[in-house]
């Protein structure tokens, strides 16, 4: 099928979902359920190269996020060289490989990882707020959608161990998702018509999200086919 992904597990299994209506239902839902609509629309607004009190209060109030200002004190209101080096259009599916390598993608993204993660900021909140300010680049990477990718966060890893784990599951979405380049393409332009358009990691880690056996779906075929290496 034109909208059918096929993604690959870090354990060697692999994911296929009928991702068109997944993704159609799940940017449908009401927004006070699953906190969809207001955290996109105000993503990629904000400061350039800071993060502000309204971005904590964006985080929290459209994501449930339940994050202490006290734990971003250290890195807000105060320029942010890490974050200031990333170009906004910088896209992690989209670009091709020689845009990618020629501005450093992946040590710009292992970059702003470390820098974010810390005490009382773990990488599923990191990564809310790193998509706040690049939506283009950055996924969400909760419990869910890390275990969809049959990856893991050693909760109780040191910060920098846990920010290099999230790099890496980063750039295996960035593979998953130029592999399935063309049904996200596909994706992205019937969300589009419908007036709800969402860049392609957003379209990506949305469905792996929804498709989680734990996340709250009503009558949608979630996943055609999951299979996970033996042991």
């Amino acid at each position: 099928m034109r909208t059918t992904l096929r993604i690959a597990r870090l354990d060697g299994g692999s994911v296929v979902v009928e991702a068109g209506a997944l993704a159609e239902a799940f940017f449908a839902a009401d927004p006070t359920s699953v906190g969809v609509d207001p955290h996109d629309s105000l993503a990629g607004l904000g400061a350039f190269d800071r993060i502000e009190t309204s971005d904590i209060h964006a985080l929290n109030r459209t994501m449930r996020a339940r994050s202490a200002h006290t734990s971003w004190a250290p890195i807000t209101g105060v320029p942010l060289p890490w974050l200031g080096k990333i170009d906004p259009a910088l896209d992690l599916i989209e670009d091709d490989d020689a845009r990618w390598e020629a501005v450093g993608g992946q040590r710009l993204v292992a970059d702003a990882l470390v820098a974010i993660v810390g005490p009382s900021r773990n990488v599923a909140v990191a990564t809310k707020m790193l998509h706040l300010k690049r939506p283009r680049l950055f996924p969400m990477l909760d419990k869910l959608v890390v275990e969809m990718l049959g990856g893991g966060i050693s909760q109780d890893a040191a910060a920098d161990v846990r920010a290099e784990q999230a790099a890496a599951l980063v750039a295996h979405l960035r593979a998953e998702g130029r592999a399935n380049l063309r049904a996200l393409r596909t994706i992205h332009a019937q969300l589009a018509r419908r007036g709800a358009p969402h860049s392609l990691v957003r379209i990506l880690d949305a469905v792996l999200w929804f498709a989680h056996p734990a996340a709250r779906v009503s009558g949608v075929a979630r996943v055609l086919e999951c299979r996970v290496a033996d042991a």
